[in-house]
């Protein structure tokens, strides 16, 4: 697939969300878990913060611009 392949089926288009939702996901679980087991408290809240606050930030924003 290339770097700015656009989706053209429905197949297409569950298969890159089904992607983007592992990477994420993995990243997520993958630093909390780290992060956990290092005893790295500020960071894994850091991390937290990181990855959840800019989504639901952007969503928000979309929300209420509709």
């Amino acid at each position: 697939m290339a770097p700015f392949f656009e989706v053209t089926t429905l197949e297409e288009e569950n298969a890159a969300e089904a992607l983007v939702f592992r990477t994420f996901g993995g990243w997520l679980v993958g630093g909390l878990l780290l992060f956990a087991v290092l005893g790295m408290g500020r960071t894994l809240l850091s991390h937290l913060a990181s990855l959840l606050l800019p989504p639901a930030a952007l969503l928000a924003f979309i929300a209420l611009r509709a």
